[in-house]
């Protein structure tokens, strides 16, 4: 019977032991997920994989989902974007392309990161992660956001994340989900930015 997650803020590693024990269950889950379906997949394959004890996972995660969903958040921080041209609508459209892109790279664990966020962020009062909001704010060069480009650039991660859960889901092709990426950006972001 699958474990049900526990709602809790999941442990932080507090030596560089356990930081390397938490990475290494990140990548045990990244190596799994791209080559097998979420659903095929066991908390205690990624620990036995990661050279973990079960409980060692559970301690940071409380499971597999919010494994996957640290996985995504941990490519997010990892990501560089393209060099900004100075044409906000532009270098937007080319940030959210090229993150859409790197994700779907591997069908399945794009499928597993995109599934669990949506379960993790069901399931709790999870912070929202602005590493991604961020990153749509300083390619566009805006130090101080107002309330509407703050609003804007939210707009562009949800329409992000719809798309791509269509496309994990097997509604669009990947090179249909890209464009239909790029134009939600340039819709969106308009004159704002």
């Amino acid at each position: 019977m699958p474990r049900i997650g526990e709602p809790r803020a999941p442990a932080r590693p507090a030596t560089d032991d356990q930081e390397n024990r938490r990475g290494a269950i990140l990548s045990a889950a990244s190596r799994l997920g791209s080559i097998k379906e979420i659903d095929r997949i066991q908390a205690q394959e990624i620990a036995a994989d990661a050279g973990v004890a079960l409980r060692t996972l559970y301690r940071y995660y409380p499971s597999k989902h919010h494994v996957f969903a640290a996985v995504l958040d941990d490519q997010v921080s990892r990501f560089r974007p393209p060099p900004p041209s100075g044409d906000a609508a532009d270098d937007i459209a080319n940030l959210m392309v090229a993150a859409s892109r790197n994700l779907l790279r591997h069908k399945h664990l794009a499928h597993a990161m995109i599934t669990s966020t949506q379960i993790v962020r069901a399931q709790a009062d999870a912070p929202d992660d602005p590493k991604l909001r961020e990153f749509i704010l300083e390619i566009a060069g805006i130090d101080h956001p107002t309330e509407e480009q703050l609003r804007r650039s939210r707009l562009v991660q949800q329409a992000a994340f719809g798309i791509l859960t269509w496309t994990v889901g097997g509604a669009l092709r990947p090179e249909d989900a890209l464009a239909d990426v790029d134009v939600a950006c340039r819709l969106l972001v308009g004159d704002v930015f």
